[in-house]
Protein backbone atom coordinates (compact mmCIF):
# COMPACT_ATOMS: atom_id res chain seq x y z
CA UNK A 1 0.00 0.00 0.00
CA UNK A 2 1.35 3.67 -0.72
CA UNK A 3 0.99 6.60 1.12
CA UNK A 4 0.15 10.13 -0.75
CA UNK A 5 2.15 12.92 0.62
CA UNK A 6 0.97 15.89 -0.97
CA UNK A 7 -2.84 14.97 -2.35
CA UNK A 8 -3.11 12.95 -5.73
CA UNK A 9 -0.29 15.26 -7.59
CA UNK A 10 2.43 14.86 -4.94
CA UNK A 11 4.85 12.15 -4.62
CA UNK A 12 4.21 9.08 -2.96
CA UNK A 13 6.16 5.84 -0.96
CA UNK A 14 5.44 2.21 -1.15
CA UNK A 15 3.98 0.23 -3.90
CA UNK A 16 1.21 0.69 -6.52
CA UNK A 17 0.53 -2.16 -8.77
CA UNK A 18 4.16 -2.70 -10.57
CA UNK A 19 5.68 0.78 -9.68
CA UNK A 20 7.64 1.79 -5.94
CA UNK A 21 7.38 5.34 -5.22
CA UNK A 22 10.14 6.29 -2.73
CA UNK A 23 12.28 9.80 -1.92
CA UNK A 24 15.76 10.00 -2.63
CA UNK A 25 18.43 12.78 -2.09
CA UNK A 26 14.81 15.34 -1.74
CA UNK A 27 13.74 14.04 -5.04
CA UNK A 28 10.67 11.89 -5.99
CA UNK A 29 11.36 8.47 -7.63
CA UNK A 30 9.32 5.96 -9.87
CA UNK A 31 10.75 2.68 -10.17
CA UNK A 32 9.37 -0.73 -11.28
CA UNK A 33 9.09 -3.74 -9.26
CA UNK A 34 12.40 -6.13 -9.76
CA UNK A 35 11.12 -8.84 -11.29
CA UNK A 36 13.31 -12.08 -11.36
CA UNK A 37 14.89 -13.28 -14.82
CA UNK A 38 14.41 -16.78 -16.02
CA UNK A 39 17.49 -15.86 -18.20
CA UNK A 40 20.54 -17.33 -17.38
CA UNK A 41 23.58 -15.03 -17.07
CA UNK A 42 26.42 -15.44 -19.44
CA UNK A 43 30.06 -15.57 -18.82
CA UNK A 44 30.86 -12.23 -19.09
CA UNK A 45 27.98 -11.07 -16.94
CA UNK A 46 29.27 -14.12 -13.95
CA UNK A 47 32.71 -12.75 -14.38
CA UNK A 48 31.81 -9.20 -13.67
CA UNK A 49 29.46 -10.54 -10.17
CA UNK A 50 33.08 -12.84 -9.32
CA UNK A 51 34.94 -9.63 -9.52
CA UNK A 52 32.71 -6.84 -7.68
CA UNK A 53 32.15 -10.01 -5.21
CA UNK A 54 36.15 -9.59 -4.45
CA UNK A 55 36.26 -6.14 -4.32
CA UNK A 56 33.78 -5.51 -2.13
CA UNK A 57 34.91 -8.45 0.27
CA UNK A 58 38.38 -7.32 0.40
CA UNK A 59 37.59 -2.95 0.82
CA UNK A 60 34.80 -3.21 3.08
CA UNK A 61 36.94 -3.58 5.77
CA UNK A 62 38.74 -0.23 5.35
CA UNK A 63 35.07 1.63 3.95
CA UNK A 64 35.45 4.61 6.38
CA UNK A 65 39.03 5.13 5.93
CA UNK A 66 38.66 4.94 2.31
CA UNK A 67 35.54 7.65 2.45
CA UNK A 68 38.26 9.90 4.10
CA UNK A 69 41.45 9.16 1.60
CA UNK A 70 40.09 8.58 -1.73
CA UNK A 71 39.42 11.81 -3.58
CA UNK A 72 36.61 13.58 -3.14
CA UNK A 73 32.65 13.15 -3.29
CA UNK A 74 31.84 13.49 -7.14
CA UNK A 75 27.93 14.23 -7.63
CA UNK A 76 26.21 11.00 -5.59
CA UNK A 77 29.50 8.72 -5.89
CA UNK A 78 31.25 8.65 -2.45
CA UNK A 79 35.36 8.61 -2.47
CA UNK A 80 34.36 4.24 -1.46
CA UNK A 81 32.48 4.03 -4.60
CA UNK A 82 35.18 5.57 -6.58
CA UNK A 83 37.08 3.39 -4.80
CA UNK A 84 34.86 0.66 -5.96
CA UNK A 85 35.37 1.51 -9.27
CA UNK A 86 38.89 2.21 -9.51
CA UNK A 87 39.49 -1.55 -7.95
CA UNK A 88 36.96 -3.38 -10.59
CA UNK A 89 38.94 -1.82 -13.35
CA UNK A 90 42.49 -1.80 -12.67
CA UNK A 91 43.31 -3.85 -9.45
CA UNK A 92 42.18 -7.27 -10.33
CA UNK A 93 44.13 -9.75 -12.17
CA UNK A 94 42.92 -13.63 -13.57
CA UNK A 95 44.67 -17.02 -12.63
CA UNK A 96 43.97 -20.36 -13.38
CA UNK A 97 41.59 -20.56 -10.78
CA UNK A 98 39.67 -17.62 -10.86
CA UNK A 99 40.39 -14.02 -10.06
CA UNK A 100 42.51 -12.05 -7.10
CA UNK A 101 43.57 -8.94 -6.33
CA UNK A 102 46.72 -7.55 -7.83
CA UNK A 103 48.24 -5.57 -4.62
CA UNK A 104 50.98 -3.65 -6.16
CA UNK A 105 47.83 -1.98 -8.21
CA UNK A 106 45.73 -1.41 -4.83
CA UNK A 107 45.23 1.63 -3.75
CA UNK A 108 44.35 3.14 -0.34
CA UNK A 109 44.40 6.94 -0.79
CA UNK A 110 44.08 9.14 -4.10
CA UNK A 111 44.41 12.90 -4.01
CA UNK A 112 47.01 15.54 -4.92
CA UNK A 113 49.53 15.68 -2.19
CA UNK A 114 52.77 15.06 -3.25
CA UNK A 115 53.34 11.53 -2.63
CA UNK A 116 55.64 8.93 -0.56
CA UNK A 117 59.38 9.33 -1.75
CA UNK A 118 61.83 6.72 -1.91
CA UNK A 119 60.35 4.58 0.77
CA UNK A 120 62.28 1.27 2.13
CA UNK A 121 60.95 -1.16 4.82
CA UNK A 122 62.75 -3.44 7.19
CA UNK A 123 61.11 -5.93 9.58
CA UNK A 124 62.54 -6.36 12.98
CA UNK A 125 62.79 -9.32 15.43
CA UNK A 126 60.28 -7.42 17.15
CA UNK A 127 57.20 -7.95 14.49
CA UNK A 128 57.89 -4.35 14.13
CA UNK A 129 58.18 -3.04 10.43
CA UNK A 130 61.08 -0.21 10.07
CA UNK A 131 59.42 2.52 6.78
CA UNK A 132 61.78 4.93 6.22
CA UNK A 133 61.42 7.83 3.14
CA UNK A 134 62.66 10.92 2.06
CA UNK A 135 61.48 14.09 3.40
CA UNK A 136 60.00 15.77 0.43
CA UNK A 137 58.13 18.63 2.34
CA UNK A 138 60.02 21.56 0.02
CA UNK A 139 57.98 20.26 -3.25
CA UNK A 140 54.98 21.67 -3.78
CA UNK A 141 51.74 20.15 -2.44
CA UNK A 142 54.07 18.49 0.21
CA UNK A 143 53.73 19.72 3.53
CA UNK A 144 55.84 19.30 6.69
CA UNK A 145 53.09 18.22 8.55
CA UNK A 146 51.26 16.10 6.02
CA UNK A 147 50.30 12.64 8.49
CA UNK A 148 52.01 9.46 7.48
CA UNK A 149 49.27 6.56 6.62
CA UNK A 150 50.80 2.99 6.15
CA UNK A 151 48.18 0.34 5.95
CA UNK A 152 49.02 -3.45 6.02
CA UNK A 153 47.13 -6.86 5.11
CA UNK A 154 47.35 -10.01 6.13
CA UNK A 155 45.68 -12.11 2.65
CA UNK A 156 45.14 -15.64 4.78
CA UNK A 157 43.50 -13.91 7.63
CA UNK A 158 41.47 -11.54 4.99
CA UNK A 159 42.24 -8.43 7.55
CA UNK A 160 43.47 -4.83 7.75
CA UNK A 161 45.72 -3.04 10.44
CA UNK A 162 46.71 0.70 9.79
CA UNK A 163 48.07 3.65 11.48
CA UNK A 164 47.68 7.37 10.72
CA UNK A 165 49.50 10.32 12.46
CA UNK A 166 52.21 8.43 14.39
CA UNK A 167 54.73 10.43 12.48
CA UNK A 168 54.83 13.53 9.78
CA UNK A 169 56.56 13.90 6.39
CA UNK A 170 59.50 15.98 7.46
CA UNK A 171 59.88 12.73 10.46
CA UNK A 172 60.92 10.52 7.54
CA UNK A 173 60.27 7.13 9.27
CA UNK A 174 57.92 5.18 11.08
CA UNK A 175 58.46 1.93 13.27
CA UNK A 176 55.13 0.49 12.68
CA UNK A 177 54.16 -2.38 15.48
CA UNK A 178 52.33 -5.50 14.38
CA UNK A 179 49.62 -6.43 15.96
CA UNK A 180 49.74 -10.12 17.64
CA UNK A 181 47.47 -11.98 15.19
CA UNK A 182 49.45 -10.75 12.34
CA UNK A 183 52.67 -12.70 13.87
CA UNK A 184 54.18 -15.23 11.12
CA UNK A 185 52.00 -14.30 8.44
CA UNK A 186 52.85 -12.64 4.97
CA UNK A 187 51.65 -9.06 4.86
CA UNK A 188 51.23 -6.67 2.24
CA UNK A 189 52.23 -2.45 2.45
CA UNK A 190 50.51 0.38 1.21
CA UNK A 191 51.36 3.89 2.67
CA UNK A 192 50.75 7.51 1.69
CA UNK A 193 50.26 11.20 3.06
CA UNK A 194 47.06 12.78 4.35
CA UNK A 195 46.65 16.42 5.15
CA UNK A 196 43.43 16.82 7.29
CA UNK A 197 43.16 20.40 7.41
CA UNK A 198 43.39 20.90 4.02
CA UNK A 199 41.21 17.38 3.52
CA UNK A 200 43.83 16.15 0.66
CA UNK A 201 45.70 12.72 0.60
CA UNK A 202 48.86 11.65 -1.56
CA UNK A 203 48.11 9.05 -3.96
CA UNK A 204 49.54 5.86 -2.42
CA UNK A 205 52.24 3.90 -2.80
CA UNK A 206 52.56 -0.26 -2.69
CA UNK A 207 55.77 -1.48 -0.63
CA UNK A 208 55.69 -4.70 -0.99
CA UNK A 209 55.02 -7.74 0.85
CA UNK A 210 56.56 -9.15 4.00
CA UNK A 211 56.95 -11.73 6.59
CA UNK A 212 56.11 -10.72 9.79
Amino acid sequence: MATLHQGILGGFSGKVGPVIGSKYRGKNILRSVPTKSTKPISAAQQRQRDKFKMVLQFLTPIKELLNDTFGKQVGSKSPYNQAMSYHMREAIKQTPTGFTMDYAKVLVGMGGLCGVEQPTVQTTPAHTLHITWDDNSTQGMAYPTDAFLAVVYAPRLQQFDYVIGQSSRENGQEVLAIPERFYGETVHVWATFTNSDLALTATSKYLGDYVV
